[in-house]
């Protein structure tokens, strides 16, 4: 089952249903690229594992994850598709209640709906954990001179001049005038996720935490989601609030903000400190802790960076001119 959820958190069936253009499944896992499993060394066994993989087809929901969607009471095809892209209608319609619902009109249905699989995202932050926040810009700048020769020197910004701001605009995980604070498990992740120009010089600083912190991680272990389809559902609801929490929003998407929001809202009514999710720029992850006073600055860490470049991951997407008939206009 293990296999099964990985399979459907990194392939749209298309991609390994025959009825679809696609191989089979296992041939998915065979292929040396393939992100799960190393690819088989021979074939003693593959008939064992084909049939391992692939049966039961369509097991009960409440006993095992089937690859194959099969068909609706009407019989058209239900297609399964890649957790890793997916876009739940459920929280789609949550976001756009936001536009002219209050938060705490809302909140229930969200909390209800994680509530599930919040022990399996609760973590301990241990205290004197360091975290690290950046802001672009200087404290001062001077002129060292040594002898006959002399360099640019710059002051970092430390302390509550890079601290959190006592009275923030709306951000990923706050709303205006409630401040939070933002800590990146690494400097380049920091760096990254305020996203300077070329010639910036930025500020780096280190936060320590006081104490042991009740934190909700939103990328667990896809194992401890794969004993059937209803918690395979969890994990794709949980992913797809990590997307939202990690990928920055663009100016037009007026609710994009709104639902991450609310879910430290409802986090914090369940009595959580705070909330890692991963960044979309760098391998390390984030740290948004409810509480400002959970972390003290500490000067050890303090640097000043300067921005010499940055590129852009910028691949092709699928694009149409002319909508078909097998095209379907998602909603905003």
């Amino acid at each position: 089952m293990l296999l099964r959820a990985l399979i459907r958190y990194y392939w749209d069936e298309f991609d390994y249903n025959s009825h679809w253009g696609g191989n089979s499944a296992a041939s998915l896992l065979e292929a040396d690229d393939n992100p799960v499993v190393a690819p088989p060394v021979d074939d003693t066994y593959q008939d064992e594992f084909h049939f391992l993989l692939e049966e039961p087809g369509y097991p009960e929901p409440d006993k095992g994850i089937a690859i194959y969607g099969g068909f609706d009471e009407e019989g058209g095809p239900q297609l399964q598709f890649a957790i890793s892209r997916s876009d739940p209608r459920i929280l789609r319609d949550l976001a756009n209640r936001l536009l002219t619902e209050k938060f705490d009109d809302v909140a229930p249905d969200l909390g209800a709906l994680i509530a599930p699989a919040l022990p399996d995202l609760t973590f301990t932050l241990p205290a004197r954990t360091i975290g690290m926040r950046a802001r672009v810009g200087v404290e001062a700048t001077f002129q060292h001179f040594d002898g006959f020769n002399s360099e640019i020197r710059h002051q970092p910004y430390v302390g509550a001049a890079i601290g959190a701001s006592p009275t923030p605009g709306h951000g990923r995980l706050n709303r205006a005038g409630e401040p939070v604070l933002y800590l990146a498990s690494k400097t380049y992740t920091a760096l990254a996720e305020i996203r300077p120009h070329p010639g910036h010089f930025v500020s780096v600083g280190g936060f320590e935490t006081t104490r042991d912190l009740k934190l909700a991680d939103f990328d667990p272990d896809i194992a401890l989601f794969s004993q059937n389809e209803y918690r395979l559902d969890q994990y794709d609801i949980i992913q797809a609030l990590d997307r939202l929490m990690s990928t920055p929003v663009i100016p037009e998407d007026k609710a994009g903000y709104l639902l991450t929001q609310l879910l430290t809202q409802v986090l914090k009514d369940k009595g959580f400190d705070g909330v890692q999710y991963r960044s979309s720029v760098s391998d390390g992850v984030n740290f948004c802790l409810f509480d400002t006073l959970c972390a003290n600055f500490v000067d050890s860490h303090s640097a000043v960076h300067h921005i010499r470049a940055v590129s852009y991951d910028a691949p092709q997407s699928p694009s149409l001119l002319t909508p078909g008939l097998s095209d379907r206009k998602l909603d905003a």
